[in-house]
Order: structure tokens, then C-alpha cells, then sequence
């Protein structure tokens, strides 16, 4: 079978994963004819630099684009010829093979004197250009500053604090980030499709997770899949080429600490022990299931705007798991774990593991003199969680009166609602995400926005009426939703994971407000940010 990531290389700017504040810019910048002489483009490998540089400078030299377009008609004979690698006017140089200034004399301030041969632009992309000697940077640097007006360079690197200030001040700095684990998957069903395989998504979503944001990997290891020869590919088969992850068997074992059950964690270690488990990888799914929690324990979301996706049906279960538990018992799980991946890490020790799982469960002297209490200030309490629990499950058997809940219970709920709306409208979610909500009030919620657009579409009637019925099988009652604004509101800044469909919607509507910063708004409202 052939190379998927070759095959399945972006042609144009819609075909990039992720990356839209970056796209924003170059797009912006093609229409209006406003490009710069030089790029730097760095980030982390494979999230689609390279293909970035590529698009842009077909984009640049496309006959058939139009004025006010900016992606490339990949049709013409520029656009063809850049796409099969024969454009004698775009010159891709690897820095790493060729790092003497030799070379940047040859290649590079040559070839600049020359203007293109048919092409409207000569374009030089010099991957990992951290690789070019001192000397060569020096080289560089005058045609850098001053290139003629037919030359575009863009420079690629993993590690931009290798390149020279000097050469970084003069081009224009595009950071790249790692690719959503959504967007991989979206990716990689498309071109299972395409190859006309049926794929377990359980297949895809470990392939997702191995790959870690980096697109070419997860292709690389879609192809070993396909490569299996079948029609149709089960979790079973791809077990012979993907290494097994283990993360609901990490929730259980998560879940049996929390409740001091050892010999329930333990059991679970040795089962998997027997299936001949890769104790290192078991340990890094735990601290990731960790992980999570610990930051939805902090503010209720979090989580989502860094990026932390494990799917729909294990996010469920970390919320019923970890709804009433404490962060400080969290924190002592993951330094506990923290410590064993350091000690362990030249060699694994299952008795090591057993050990730590011991001294988790073992009761402080604390709880075995107050075991249904928590001693604060001298003084016994009663476990505020154990409080919390006691009204939710109150509220969801008294669901015929008002709800009444603080905005503390409120804001333990509100992950899961966040989830129960995904379900029905994608975009609401990334809205409430960006709302403050209050405590429930004889059954009203009182929501604040900082953004008229986003008060006004969740008081639209059929968005109403789906946030209702999420609130009501979340707080177990009818909730009526009182919106209101307030321009001094902070709202996190959420990477955005719209696709493209709903992210042109938005835009749409975002346009029609009258702002002279509307590009500023419409990355502040949708969980952009710009660079």
C-alpha cells in the first residue's frame, strides 16, 4: 500500500488540520497582497508546516486565482507543477543535509539574483533550518533583510531558540501547535473512507491518542492498519500492529483509590499483568485520566480549552467518578505515580506498583480517628463533599419542586452539561463554555455573557429550549434561564475545535456586529487567539 501522508498531503488551506489562527493571517495577507518577504514557521513535528509552505506558495503563484480569493486552484500549471515537485522556481532545501555556508552560497544567494523562470514568485523553503551552521546564518542574513521583490523565503524549524535572533527579527513568526485528537480522527475516517476500508472508531481513536497531535504519525499508522488487507478492521486485528491502551481498566483502577479498595486495584494490576501489559504505557494512561481530572477539579472546563479530549464515553465516567472527590487526594495520586515513573525508570517493578497502590489506600491517622468527618482548624467538620452529594442526589429525587442548588453544586454539574449539549448542537457548547452561571433560584438560572451575539443565540427559542431539557436531566428539575451581559466578563480562552462548517456559520453571524476590530472579536468570541 502506498504512503498515506504523501497521498493525503493538503493542497489547499482547508485541507490543514487545526492551525486557523495562522491560516486567518496568511489568507488575509494573499487577498490583500500584503505578504511578507520572510517566514518562520516552528512548532512541533509533523502538524503540518511544511504542507503549510507549500500551499502558500501555490497560492502565490496560481494563474487562475481570483482577486479577493486566496486558496490555490491546484489546476494550473503552477499549481500542478509545485504539487509534483518540478517547480524549478520553488526551491525546498534541507538544512539538516546541507548546513555549511557552501551551500547557502550555492543554493540559496545564487539563485536570488535570478528572477523566476515562469513562475510570478520564487519561493525558498528551507526546512529545519536550526540545522544551518553559524557561518550560514551570516550568510543568510543580508539576502534575509533585503531580498529582491520576487523572492519569498519560509523557514521550518522543531526548535525555534536555535535559529538567531537576527534571522528571527527579520521574517514573520507563525507558531504552530499540535493537532486536536478530533480533528485526527476526522482526518483519519476520511481517508478511510476514501481507501474504502471500514474502521472501528475504538481503531481510530487509539491511533489518534498514540499519534499525540502529530498528523503524519497517525497517518503512518493508519497505513500499517490498512495495511492488514481487510474490509472491515476490529479493535482485535489492529491489537496485532497498535499497541492496547488500557484506559477505562486505568479508570477502575483510579476509581478503586478513590475508595481505598487495594486489593481491588491490585487485582486489576495483575490481571493486566497477565495479558502481558506495557507497564509503562498502563502508568502513562493514568496520569493522563489524572490529569484530567485534577484540572476539571480546578475550574470546571478547563480541561476542554487545553485540549484534553479522551472521548465522549470515558469523559462520562471520569465525571461520575471523580464528582465527590477532593483534589487534595487527586494531587497525592498523581505525585505518588509522578515518583514511580522516576524511580522506575530504567526498569519496571510490578512490586513497586503494588507498594504505591498500599500507601494510597492506607486511611491518615486523621480519617481513623474521624472516619465520617474532616478535622479543619481544631475542629471536626463535616466532608463538604459528602454535603454535596447528599443535595444532588436530594435535588434529582425531589425533581417535581424547585430546584435549588449553589453555584458551587452548579459548577460540579457543569462539565457533564457542557457534554449533554455536544450531544445536540456542537457550537452551544463552546458558547457556555464562555458563560458565568449562578446558583439555581426556585428553579432559575441566572447565565452572563460577555458577548451580545452569545446572549442572544442561547435565548433563541429552539437553543433555549435544548439548553433547558440538558439542565433539567443534569440538576434532575425544571430550570427556567434567565440571560444577561456583562462586557467586563473574563472568559477562557478556548482553542477553537469548530469544523469548517459550523466555524463559516459563525463567522457569518460574527461579521454582521459593528466593531472595527471584528477579526480581534472573532477570535475572542469562537476561542481563537492570535500570535
Amino acid at each position: 500500500m502506498s504512503v498515506l501522508y504523501r497521498n493525503y498531503r493538503p493542497q489547499k488551506f482547508s485541507d490543514i488540520l487545526g492551525q486557523n489562527h495562522l491560516k486567518i493571517s496568511l489568507q488575509n495577507e494573499i487577498v490583500s497582497n500584503s505578504l511578507a518577504h520572510a517566514y518562520l514557521f516552528c512548532g512541533p513535528r509533523a502538524v503540518g508546516k511544511t504542507s503549510m509552505a507549500r500551499v502558500l506558495a501555490q497560492a502565490v503563484n496560481c494563474e487562475k486565482r481570483k482577486e479577493n480569493q486566496y486558496e490555490p486552484c491546484g489546476e494550473c500549471g503552477a499549481c500542478l507543477s509545485i504539487r509534483q515537485g518540478r517547480a524549478l522556481d520553488v526551491i525546498e532545501i534541507d538544512a539538516a543535509s546541507n548546513t555549511g555556508v557552501d551551500n547557502v552560497r550555492d543554493n540559496i544567494i545564487s539563485s536570488v539574483r535570478v528572477t523566476p523562470s515562469y513562475l510570478k514568485m520564487k519561493v525558498f523553503i528551507i526546512d529545519e533550518v536550526h540545522m544551518l551552521s553559524t557561518q550560514a546564518f551570516n550568510a543568510l542574513l543580508k539576502t534575509l533583510e533585503e531580498p529582491p521583490a520576487h523572492i519569498i523565503f519560509i523557514l521550518c524549524t522543531t526548535e525555534a531558540h536555535k535559529v538567531p535572533l537576527t534571522i528571527i527579527s527579520r521574517c514573520q513568526r507563525f507558531d504552530f501547535k499540535r493537532i486536536s485528537q478530533s480533528e485526527v480522527i476526522k482526518k483519519l475516517q476520511k481517508i478511510s473512507l476514501q481507501e474504502k476500508v471500514d474502521v472501528d472508531i475504538s481503531v481510530l481513536e487509539s491511533i489518534a491518542k498514540q499519534s499525540e497531535g502529530h498528523l503524519r504519525d497517525a497517518e503512518s499508522l493508519l497505513g500499517q492498519v490498512l495495511a492488514l488487507g481487510e474490509n472491515k478492521i476490529t479493535s482485535a486485528m489492529a491489537e496485532l500492529i497498535l499497541p492496547r491502551h488500557n484506559q477505562h481498566e486505568a479508570l477502575d483502577l483510579i476509581n478503586a483509590l478513590y475508595q481505598r479498595d487495594a486489593a481491588t486495584a491490585i487485582s486489576i494490576l495483575n490481571n493486566l499483568a497477565e495479558n502481558g501489559i506495557n507497564f509503562k504505557n498502563f502508568l502513562a494512561d493514568l496520569l493522563l485520566i489524572l490529569r484530567k481530572i485534577m484540572l476539571q477539579k480546578l475550574q470546571p472546563g478547563l480541561a476542554v480549552s487545553l485540549g484534553l479530549d479522551l472521548g465522549e464515553q470515558l469523559e462520562l465516567k471520569i465525571l461520575e467518578i471523580s464528582r465527590n472527590i477532593e483534589i487534595e487526594m487527586t494531587l497525592k495520586i498523581i505525585r505518588s505515580f509522578i515518583s514511580l515513573s522516576k524511580d522506575s525508570a530504567s526498569s519496571f517493578n510490578q512490586l513497586s506498583f503494588e507498594l504505591t497502590i498500599a500507601e494510597l489506600c492506607l486511611p491518615t491517622k486523621t480519617e481513623m480517628i474521624y472516619p465520617s468527618v474532616v478535622k479543619r482548624d481544631g475542629e471536626p467538620h463535616i466532608n463538604e463533599s459528602k454535603v454535596v452529594e447528599i443535595k444532588k442526589d436530594s435535588a434529582k429525587r425531589d425533581a417535581e419542586k424547585s430546584v435549588n442548588l449553589s453555584e458551587a453544586e452548579v459548577q460540579t454539574l457543569w462539565p457533564e452539561l457542557l457534554i449533554k449539549i455536544k450531544k445536540y448542537n456542537h457550537s452551544l457548547s463552546f458558547i457556555m463554555q464562555n458563560c458565568q452561571a449562578s446558583a439555581i433560584k426556585n428553579g432559575l438560572i441566572t447565565l452572563i455573557f460577555k458577548y451580545k451575539f452569545h446572549r442572544d443565540r442561547v435565548t433563541s427559542k429552539d437553543i433555549k429550549q435544548i439548553t433547558e431539557d440538558a439542565l433539567k436531566e443534569v440538576y434532575g428539575g425544571q430550570i427556567d434561564i434567565e440571560a444577561v451581559l456583562d462586557e467586563k466578563l473574563i472568559v477562557l480562552n478556548n482553542e477553537s475545535k469548530l469544523d469548517d462548517e459550523q466555524e463559516e456559520n459563525m463567522t457569518s453571524k460574527e461579521e454582521k456586529i459593528n466593531n472595527s476590530s471584528s477579526l480581534t472579536n472573532l477570535l475572542a468570541n469562537f476561542g481563537g487567539e492570535t500570535l
